[in-house]
């Protein structure tokens, strides 16, 4: 009895000992954080990046985005559109300008053809907010017209700040890339909250790729390891097997950086992102894919060597 009395006396106090100490986490990964990492390569491009027709902005786009030899699919208001691609022709070797078409508008196909001709390499940020999913038929003209011009898509996906979402799936962004193969397409913030869809979508269809940006990195901040989940294919790169694509690349070359922010949050994004790229174990050389050279790639541009 005595025996069985120490033994409950013992437990009482362990159990004392370890709430007194407060909670633990349950992978040991996090429990001592690394330092932050700021490191990036010698080039980026920001894919998702929105314009504001002010000199502020454009004075603080360009000292942010020279400082760390970046490029920024920068993404103009209808009604900016003549003031943007001046700023855009002004600063070739930074802006690569994006019309925000639309894609509901009567006029979209002419829309889409008039900033083309004046100079427009993508359209986006491109949002489905009707009756309508991004696959329906009814768009069908403006994705043909898309991959005709080679203007590569920007798509949200995920959740609207309005609460909207039903119509943004990433899945939808899937069966665009199927009937468009030539057309590039790179989704908003990695189908908030369906990471696994846009995952999947992403995994099968070579001409689909998605940005991180938004709150999925703030949300996830203590557990960035959570993106191998989503992202787990890269053991199989380069095995033959009838479930992986011939063409299979690694799972987190499938991302390119984007902040989704102005240039004064440059840095915490980078931070925030080197977060994951750090959890995961991304490779250097997918590094430099992921910041910049997936972009370059796209659009077709030679990387600027850094200024001195």
């Amino acid at each position: 009895m005595k025996k069985q009395l120490n033994l409950l006396l013992a437990s009482g106090v362990l159990a004392l000992l370890v709430s007194c100490a407060g909670p633990t986490s349950g992978n040991s990964e996090f429990n001592n954080d690394p330092p932050e990492n700021y490191s990036v390569p010698g080039f980026i491009i920001d894919a998702h990046i929105h314009y504001r027709a002010t000199d502020e902005w454009e004075k603080s786009f360009i000292e942010t985005f020279t400082e760390y030899n970046a490029m920024g699919c920068v993404m103009v208001r209808m009604p900016d559109l003549e003031r943007g691609i001046a700023f855009a022709k002004a600063n070739p070797d930074r802006v690569i300008p994006y019309a925000m078409i639309n894609i509901d508008s009567v006029t979209v196909l002419d829309d889409i053809r008039k900033a083309h001709a004046m100079g427009y390499k993508g359209l986006g940020e491109l949002f489905a907010k009707n009756e309508w999913n991004y696959d329906d038929p009814k768009y069908d003209p403006v994705w043909a017209l898309a991959e005709e011009l080679k203007m590569p898509i920007g798509p949200h996906t995920g959740n609207l700040g309005s609460g909207e979402m039903a119509r943004l799936r990433p899945s939808f962004l899937a069966t665009i890339a199927v009937k468009f193969p030539n057309l590039y397409i790179v989704g908003g913030h990695f189908g908030n909250p369906w990471y696994a869809e846009a995952g999947e979508a992403a995994r099968r269809n070579k001409n689909l790729y998605f940005d991180i940006s938004g709150s999925s990195l703030i949300k996830k901040e203590g557990n960035p390891g959570i993106w191998r989940e989503y992202l787990w294919w890269t053991p199989y790169v380069g095995k033959t097997t009838a479930h992986m694509p011939k063409d299979l690349v690694p799972a987190f070359e499938k991302l390119v950086f984007a902040t989704d922010e102005g240039p004064d949050a440059f840095k915490e994004n980078i931070r925030r992102f080197n977060r994951l790229l750090d959890a995961n174990n991304v490779s250097a050389e997918s590094r430099e894919k992921i910041y910049g050279l997936t972009m370059a790639k796209i659009h077709g541009i030679t990387p600027p060597a850094p200024k001195k």
